[in-house]
């Protein structure tokens, strides 16, 4: 391999073209040679703004004639597994964007990919480059909080709902606020924790709220062919007693939209947004917050990219490991498995 690794991006609307287009460019480790999409003016675009020199309309394609070292997939859900198996088959390294994949079936398949080629493959959960979580990790790393034994995420937007692209169509996404927006939180909840191994989902999802025309501060969109969740619930089990409350929206009636991972400790307590420890001390209750935090001026889509270099080029393994990523798409698949079925799912 050169110096610099060759990158291709797959799918190239606004995910690639405000995070992964601009953060690979300014990365002096890589060389954005070949984008890819089945939309020629969004394709055109992108590779005269970015002054990318390779163009194609097939994935495929592009693995075959660029020349590449990785690639990016960026493209809707239902494409992730497919051009990410692809690209491992055709030896290069893949950093695919969030969810890993609309089911545990397709997600495991990514997996063995990685497996039997040996190539790196890491996702885009770019909230665990975020510096809060980063140092919130650390905080946990040191013992500081005991065992943990209770976890909060909360992941709710006020009126936010997607409306571009095809966020609100199932067969192409999988979900709606939950694979969406949800999985960020939920895995940043999972990597602080350990990813213990979850053992039953209890879960409850509506669409009280998509399906009708009304205020949303992310513009109109197309509540006609609304077929996914906008507001979840969800209760998660895990081995040796320890338990994780969710909320995660789109679009529900709360005062304002707001996002946080707390965890409960033996010890002390963790806060993530914003970042704080709370603690019994001397004799006093007492709460205790960061004057500066390392990385607070650094985009977590720079870190990410980073990362993702770093590991092809240093032969490490990357922040997000493709076994970590599949136990978040279990968990999703089982809380949209359980509001189906009206009762909890073992795993």
């Amino acid at each position: 391999m050169n110096d610099k690794v060759r990158i291709g991006i797959v799918g190239t609307g606004n995910i690639a073209r405000y995070r992964h287009l601009p953060c690979f460019t300014e990365n002096e480790s890589a060389d954005l040679v070949a984008v890819c999409d089945i939309k020629p003016d969004v394709l055109a675009a992108a590779a005269k703004d970015f002054d990318v020199p390779q163009s194609y309309a097939d994935y495929r394609e592009m693995y075959e004639k660029a020349g590449l070292d990785a690639v990016v997939v960026s493209t809707p859900n239902d494409v992730h597994a497919p051009a990410t198996i692809a690209a491992l088959e055709s030896g290069l390294h893949v950093l695919c964007e969030k969810p890993m994949a609309l089911d545990p079936a397709e997600g495991q398949a990514m997996l063995d990919a990685a497996n039997r080629t040996g190539k790196v493959l890491t996702f885009g959960f770019h909230y665990r480059h975020m510096p809060e979580t980063m140092a919130a990790r650390r905080v946990v790393d040191s013992g500081e909080l005991g065992d943990v034994y209770m976890v909060r995420v909360t992941a709710l937007r006020r009126r936010g709902i997607p409306s571009w692209g095809t966020f609100v169509h199932k067969h192409i996404q999988g979900g709606g606020a939950m694979i969406d927006f949800g999985v960020h939180l939920l895995d940043s909840a999972l990597w602080l924790m350990g990813n213990p191994k979850p053992v039953e989902v209890t879960a409850s999802l509506s669409q009280r709220l998509g399906k009708h025309p009304n205020v949303n501060s992310w513009g109109d969109w197309n509540y006609q062919e609304f077929t996914v969740e906008d507001q979840v619930a969800a209760f998660v089990r895990f081995e040796n007693d320890v338990t994780m409350m969710l909320e995660c929206s789109w679009a529900i009636n709360i005062p304002e939209s707001k996002e946080n991972i707390s965890l409960s400790g033996t010890k002390a307590g963790l806060e993530v947004f914003p970042l704080s420890v709370n603690k019994a001390d001397h004799e006093m209750l007492t709460t205790w917050t960061p004057d500066w935090v390392p990385g607070a001026k650094v985009d977590p889509g720079d870190h990410q990219a980073a990362d993702f270099i770093d590991s092809i080029l240093g032969g490490g393994h990357p922040t997000t490991k493709p076994e970590q990523a599949l136990q978040v798409t279990q968990i999703v698949d089982a809380m949209y498995r359980s509001a189906e079925a009206g009762h909890a799912i073992k795993l």
